[in-house]
């Protein structure tokens, strides 16, 4: 799933590794850790970093229904963030591909975060059980609590048939409105995610403008001040092109998204460890030669992600 999703508030993939035993994914590294970890250190959230989140958690959730997905699975540990304190969608693992009109089977999920029909053992519509989840999710960020309580699945499945919630008396309007529509009962009834894009408390936030280059886009248009680097790493410009565009996440696809993602000052200084001490190689000379020595790639990867993880440690403090 995680190959064919390209959002700046989801989780990206760089690598995928296949070994006989095992299969390991490289994502990108979230600095700031889980949101159930932070709302565990700081407690509620105040109402402009909650809608800062909410409204970022909207544009991913936006991003996969209007690409034919509906998570399953949304959750605070779920949701991470980065070290500037934007949002990474992870955690797709019970996504589902679905279709207008089409049904989906199965319980699946985290127990306090289920809509009502999941327990009803008919099919559902997995959208609709996703905008249920964000209402959980909403609902804790502005009060660390909550809002159902039950803690095995025949209590929640009784509490469920009818749901109760208290919205506290210091919750603004916009937000107590949002959270009940979240939770309308009838899963028919419940908003679309393209409605909850429309609504007062978020609809003026710029977040939902913001857009990130599809690989097409990056294969077709190779940057310069990376493929440079890469190119004394011993990767060649038709090698970049051809990983990305048929979406390979092999090592040297895993190098530029990786470059990619980092500033160019970051970019400049991991090249440099790979560059001798001679005449610059100019952007036209990279994508017309390559060079003779003994490919560095998988070292280059390695320390490559090691001090990207590093970078996101360091912002973070």
């Amino acid at each position: 799933m995680y190959k064919t999703l390209d959002h700046p508030y989801i989780i990206k993939l760089f690598h995928i590794i296949n070994t006989k035993e095992y299969t390991y994914i490289v994502l990108e590294h979230a600095a700031r850790g889980d949101l159930a970890s932070y709302i565990g250190r700081v407690g509620c959230l105040q109402e402009e970093q909650a809608q800062h989140i909410f409204t970022q958690l909207v544009c991913a959730v936006h991003y996969c229904h209007d690409n034919g997905i509906a998570h399953r699975d949304i959750k605070l540990d779920n949701i991470l963030l980065d070290d500037k304190g934007n949002i990474k969608l992870c955690g797709f693992g019970l996504a589902t591909r679905v279709t207008p009109g089409q049904g989906t089977k199965g319980f699946c999920g985290t127990l306090e975060y289920c809509a009502p029909e999941l327990f009803s053992g008919k099919e559902y519509d997995a959208k609709a059980v996703d905008i249920w989840s964000m209402g959980v999710v909403l609902y804790i960020m502005v009060t660390a609590s909550f809002p159902f309580k039950a803690n095995t699945y025949s209590e929640m499945k009784e509490e469920m048939l009818d749901p109760k919630y208290h919205l506290p008396n210091t919750l603004c309007k916009n937000i107590a409105n949002i959270i009940v529509q979240l939770f309308t009962l009838k899963s028919e009834q419940r908003p679309k995610i393209v409605d909850i894009r429309q609504d007062q408390w978020l609809k003026t936030k710029q977040e939902f403008g913001k857009i990130t280059p599809s690989l097409e886009a990056l294969w077709n248009n190779l940057n310069p001040s990376i493929v440079v680097p890469m190119g004394r790493m011993g990767y060649h410009p038709k090698d970049i092109s051809s990983s990305l565009r048929e979406k390979k996440f092999n090592n040297i696809m895993a190098t530029y998204l990786i470059l990619n993602h980092k500033s160019p000052w970051d970019q400049y200084k991991y090249a440099a460890k790979f560059l001798p001490a001679r005449v610059p190689m100019s952007p036209a000379d990279a994508l017309t030669s390559f060079p003779t020595q003994r490919r560095l790639s998988e070292l280059a990867l390695s320390i490559l992600v090691e001090e990207h993880q590093v970078h996101d440690d360091n912002g973070s403090r």
